[in-house]
């Protein structure tokens, strides 16, 4: 029988860390390990979480900038959406943010963005909609109500009868317990800007070249959750509510336990994707390839905002740098200059400027003009927020603290 005193501390344990653990699935590693560990705490059938030596050695990345800004929401979604549209799509994209509310409901009308544009409604609708999906999800959304049915439908797409619910929820209706639970994971505004903007991080995969063949591993393969067994066999032998109570916490076990393994899957097959598309690039044999999130979400079978939101926030460590995930996701450009290579010279105009005097978009856009590049002051911002590198002004900053870039 399980003792009143270690009921009690479990069930405030339980309401200390009970999170959505869909999201868990796409916490950079660093946030995943804090919330494996929180687990642990309060998880009696948890005995330990098991982390390789190897992941110091392989994972922490002490060489920054670009793992050392953290962008805010509004900057993520902005990446998100240039990444993924161009042209005329871009542009009404750019429109719809335009008209967000500080909490990131759209305040606009479709009808007037429609007709500015020359398109239909119903073409603006589609991409509103297609940016409500990106990451921060729900971006875009027009009320509470709407923002709720696609968090809805991206965290628990198996279970369609929550939805049922939602009108209940909203005009405060009794559910069941385990209803409500659910719901209380949902957020009630799709921009919430954390008050962390910069920090060290550990990166979530590296690719390394060993004797000329490029190996990707992840932070998964490093981890594991080491059960209980005197909880186990404590639950075999348990009755009534304390089997109910124990139970609970082995299932919240196995889920964690399922979780890790659902992240090896996907995120292995998109590193592998990564790792055949821009193999040149990888080795330093050549420039980055036309790959698209699209194309990968095809072939791992799930959605693009999937993929998306798998690859947000994640960087991996290559024999050629640090990079965000997002960076090996390349659209063809116009006038022959690649993506890559704008980056790449970005990157290394920024590593070589002086720290107590960075450079500004337009210093940087004025070097590439000199070189023979015919860029302009927002294509660099562009790719400098897609690498995720501060602004000059953020990066003098960190510089006066002594953080460095």
């Amino acid at each position: 029988m399980l003792r009143p005193d270690l009921q009690l501390r479990l069930k405030l344990n339980l309401n200390l860390v009970l999170r959505n653990q869909v999201e868990v699935l796409l916490y950079p590693a660093q946030e995943l390990e804090q919330a494996l560990k929180e687990e642990q705490e309060a998880n009696p059938f948890i005995e330990e979480v098991v982390v390789s030596p190897k992941v110091r050695e392989f994972f922490e990345d002490r060489r920054p900038p670009e793992v050392a800004h953290r962008p805010s929401p509004l900057e993520t979604l902005m990446r998100n959406v240039r990444a993924e549209l161009d042209g005329l799509d871009l542009k009404i994209a750019e429109e719809i943010i335009s008209h967000l509310d500080h909490r990131g409901f759209f305040r606009g009308d479709v009808r007037v963005i429609a007709a500015k544009f020359g398109v239909s409604p119903e073409y603006v609708e589609d991409i509103r909609e297609f940016v409500m999906r990106l990451e921060p999800l729900g971006v875009g959304s027009k009320d509470v109500k709407e923002f709720l049915k696609i968090q809805i439908e991206e965290m628990y797409p198996d279970e369609r009868h929550l939805q049922d619910y939602l009108e209940k929820v909203l005009i405060g209706e009794e559910v069941p317990d385990h209803i409500r639970v659910k719901f209380s994971h949902l957020k009630t505004s799709p921009l919430v800007d954390e008050d962390v903007p910069y920090r060290i991080a550990r990166v979530d995969a590296v690719i390394e070249l060993d004797d000329g063949e490029l190996m990707g591993y992840l932070y998964e393969d490093f981890i594991d959750i080491r059960v209980n067994q005197r909880y186990v066999d404590m639950l075999s032998k348990a009755k009534g509510k304390a089997r109910e109570f124990l139970k609970e916490y082995l299932d919240r076990c196995n889920t964690f336990r399922k979780i890790l393994n659902i992240r090896r899957e996907n995120l292995k097959k998109i590193l592998d994707e990564i790792i055949e598309v821009q193999g040149d690039f990888l080795k330093g044999e050549g420039n980055l390839r036309t790959l698209m999130v699209k194309d990968v979400a095809a072939k791992l079978g799930v959605s693009e905002s999937t993929v998306s939101r798998l690859i947000n926030s994640k960087y991996v460590k290559t024999p050629q740098g640090t990079y965000p995930f997002r960076f090996f996701f390349v659209r063809e450009t116009a006038g022959g200059i690649s993506q890559e290579e704008l980056m790449r010279r970005i990157k290394e105009i920024i590593a070589g400027e002086d720290p107590t005097k960075p450079l500004s978009d337009e210093d940087i856009a004025s070097i590439l003009r000199s070189k023979g590049f015919n860029v302009a002051r927002r294509t660099v911002a562009k790719y400098r927020e897609m690498l995720g590198i501060p602004s000059s002004r953020e990066r003098r900053r960190l510089s006066s603290c002594g953080g460095g870039i």
